[in-house]
């Protein structure tokens, strides 16, 4: 070929490439919706980004979408202050919240593949400046690593961080963590459960993840993980500092009320919470976090962790939970996510496992949390993921539904369910339970309840045509077999 059809040939390429991304954007910016069953050949509502930002009053929003391993593309909408309006752009900082506790579980189990931590040893063992107070429920089992990003130590503080004002004296972490009167915390730290039995968020566990990495690297959390996690993915545009705007010289976003309105007399609070609350960042830098953990998960060179290591951080550890992350899927975990919210900010971070897709909004608004739900189902349906996308259930005779109608039972544990055909429709019901639900067929031997398409789904077997036993999936990989017994 020579140079001239070379040229010409990856002009046509690039030129077709821009385009196709070019129509997904599109599609993505006029396909928001919450993820839903759509029933009984309605439609799907679906309204363009524009009009639901305002009608969440949310002044702006950066996201990010990842597509094959890549970053597909990222864009700005809207504008970072109501009160002096600026163009938000993929460089504008916003505060991700809770979507750093990513950040610190990667960091934590970093420190385990260098062995200076370990999953499951006592914490105490490794904290040096505090300890956590033993008490009859840490008799038989000590608070560990696994627990604490996995939100399950027992702990019961509040869910979250109230942040502080930039004109008030910011306490320090060992001051948070001692209940100090400078701290706003609501309560001291204590185990009031058994470790590792029951699931409950605590930023206050990963405040003790944060003192435990600084007392085994002797360095300060922020520049461990600035370190060990911003300059090995390239997050450029991604800092503890407390104030980027006025320190650093980052354009940011300022925060909203659920209203859209403006805080009085401050732009933002700050969070020496670090490890819980998160960093200022963007979309497109979290994108690249989220590509960085995906590389890990395909074992590509030069990864932030080991392929067992990554394994365990999307492996269910209780529930939903994975070390830092929450997972989604029905058979197996499909997608790692978390959301975030401080004072005037909220934001998602979703990713796939198996396939190189993923997606991240950040809004400067209170009101954003279901919003920003509605532009991951919107990318989920365009990018085709396996989770969060939305269904047109399927129209089926009333003969194929009555070859499903039946009692079920699990021949291990005796547990029934029943199958019944009342007014056109496929009721599921619990043996011994009042609970009742309608069964819709999204897919091919795909069936689910309403609204739940991510969480449940069943299965029909059949011997020459005819229904002998269904597979009822649930809580990523808890599949039991029934047979139909009549």
């Amino acid at each position: 070929m020579s140079r001239f059809f070379f040229l010409l040939f990856t002009l046509v390429i690039t030129i077709n490439w821009a385009q196709t991304v070019k129509t997904r954007i599109q599609q993505v910016e006029q396909g928001l919706s919450f993820p839903t069953i759509a029933l009984g050949g309605k439609g799907i509502d679906k309204k363009d980004i524009v009009t639901k930002l305002k009608e969440h009053n949310i002044p702006g929003a950066s996201v990010a979408v990842i597509h094959n391993g890549q970053l597909d593309w990222s864009k700005g909408y809207g504008i970072t202050d109501a009160k002096n309006p600026e163009q938000v752009t993929p460089e504008t900082l916003f505060q991700c919240a809770s979507i750093g506790k990513i950040i610190t579980a990667i960091a934590a189990l970093q420190l385990v593949e260098e062995g200076k931590l370990d999953l499951n040893e006592n914490v105490n063992k490794k904290l040096k400046r505090w300890k956590i107070k033993e008490n009859q429920y840490t008799q038989n089992q000590a608070v560990t690593l696994r627990h604490l990003l996995s939100h399950s130590a027992g702990l019961t503080d509040e869910y979250g961080f109230l942040g502080y004002p930039p004109t008030n004296e910011i306490p320090n972490l060992m001051e948070i963590l001692n209940n100090d009167p400078k701290s706003n915390a609501k309560k001291p730290l204590s185990i009031e459960n058994v470790p590792g039995k029951i699931e409950k968020y605590s930023g206050g566990g990963y405040l003790i993840v944060q003192l435990l990495i600084e007392d085994v690297t002797n360095m300060g959390f922020a520049e461990y993980v600035e370190q060990q996690i911003f300059d090995a993915v390239q997050m450029v545009n991604t800092t503890y500092d407390y104030q980027p705007d006025k320190n650093l010289g980052h354009s940011i976003a300022r925060g909203h009320k659920s209203n859209g309105k403006v805080f009085k007399n401050k732009k933002y609070h700050l969070y020496p919470e670090k490890a819980a609350a998160g960093p200022w960042t963007t979309a497109e830098d979290l994108a690249k976090l989220a590509m960085a953990i995906q590389g890990a998960i395909h074992n590509k060179p030069n990864a932030l962790l080991d392929q067992q290591l990554i394994a365990e951080f999307i492996t269910p550890q209780i529930n939903r939970k994975g070390l830092g992350v929450n997972l989604r899927g029905i058979e197996k975990p499909q997608a790692f996510w978390h959301a975030g919210q401080n004072l005037g900010f909220t934001g998602l971070f979703y990713a796939l496992t198996e396939k190189g897709d993923g997606a991240i909004i950040l809004v400067n608004s209170e009101n954003g949390e279901t919003m920003i739900q509605e532009f991951i189902s919107s990318v989920a349906s365009v990018y085709d993921w396996p989770v969060m996308k939305s269904y047109k259930a399927m129209e089926e005779s009333e003969s194929q539904k009555l070859a499903l109608v039946g009692s079920y039972e699990d021949s291990i544990t005796s547990k029934q369910l029943s199958i019944k055909l009342i007014k056109g429709e496929l009721v599921v019901k619990v043996a011994n339970s009042k609970s009742r639900a309608i069964l819709y067929k999204i897919d091919e031997n795909h069936y689910t309840f309403q609204n739940a398409q991510d969480y449940y789904r069943l299965r029909f077997t059949r011997e020459n045509a005819e229904v002998t036993g269904l597979s009822y999936a649930e809580s990523i990989g808890k599949i039991i077999a029934l047979e139909k017994i009549q």
